[in-house]
């Protein structure tokens, strides 16, 4: 029959059973924080990169519309005016989304932290009887 001492960790008084559990959700919980953190990195670069694009874009327009005399130049002026507004909207849409995806993650987050506490509390309760402290 084993002691319950050898089952017992080093430092924090828990079961080795307790300990695997709560490595095993430790490392669950850091690989969904992981990709939290690459897909709002990659939606904030994704945003910026087609800013640019339309900037790209809207550079040709706005050199020819200065050449151009007549219904031409007020088309691609329109076009150009368009152009910008869309560049605008992009650039307060990525702000504000921006600010949203870091609330998100700071509820998810704490979300997380609160899910450790209580699988830590359930863990307890299910170790065997003589085991706890």
């Amino acid at each position: 029959m084993r002691k319950s001492t050898d089952r017992t960790a080093k430092g924090n008084g828990g079961s080795m059973e307790m300990n695997n559990v709560m490595d095993m959700v430790d490392s669950c919980m850091k690989a969904q924080k992981d990709f939290m953190d690459s897909c709002s990195k990659a939606q904030k670069e994704g945003l910026e990169r087609w800013n640019e694009a339309m900037g790209m874009l809207q550079k040709p327009l706005a050199s020819m519309a200065a050449t151009q005399n007549g219904p031409m130049k007020e088309m691609l002026g329109f076009s150009s005016d368009c152009l910008t507004t869309m560049m605008n909207t992009a650039k307060t849409v990525a702000g504000e989304s921006g600010k949203m995806q870091e609330a998100w993650k700071g509820a998810f987050e704490k979300q997380m932290e609160m899910s450790r506490e209580m699988m830590q509390k359930m863990t307890v309760c299910f170790q065997p009887v003589g085991s706890q402290q």
